[in-house]
């Protein structure tokens, strides 16, 4: 008899690429947000990480969050997409990105269920 060691199939990493105008969320990164009604966008000022928050229609209805921090998300087959300039020019001059100098940021980022949150590391950019 074979001994065969399986080799276990490998979940892909969930990615965020930064662009002048919007947030485009990887294929493993935009399914965490398929019935999601809204996001909430911040920036974790110690880790200076974003954090995106999926919020449900019952969330944005109790009235506790603040309307005009909520933003649209689009999700399509192979991507998500939160667009804004105004959110876009928030996070670059809070992280430090130029888009003049240069097109795209592109991050790892993980998902914590418990919290509903895409946590984005931004220490460190994927080549």
């Amino acid at each position: 008899m074979m001994k065969i060691d399986w080799i276990p199939r490998r979940e892909h990493d969930a990615s965020v690429t930064l662009y002048e105008n919007n947030i485009t969320l990887s294929k493993v990164a935009a399914n965490y947000f398929t019935d999601a009604y809204k996001v909430l966008v911040g920036i974790d000022k110690e880790k200076n990480r974003i954090v995106i928050k999926k919020v449900s229609r019952e969330e944005t209805l109790r009235g506790d969050i603040n309307k005009s921090t909520l933003h649209n998300i689009s999700i399509k087959l192979s991507y998500g997409r939160i667009t804004g300039k105004l959110l876009m020019n928030e996070i670059s001059e809070k992280l430090n990105l130029d888009f003049d100098k240069k097109k795209s940021y592109k991050y790892n980022a993980k998902w914590y269920n418990a919290d509903k949150m895409l946590i984005v590391e931004t220490e460190e950019e994927v080549k």
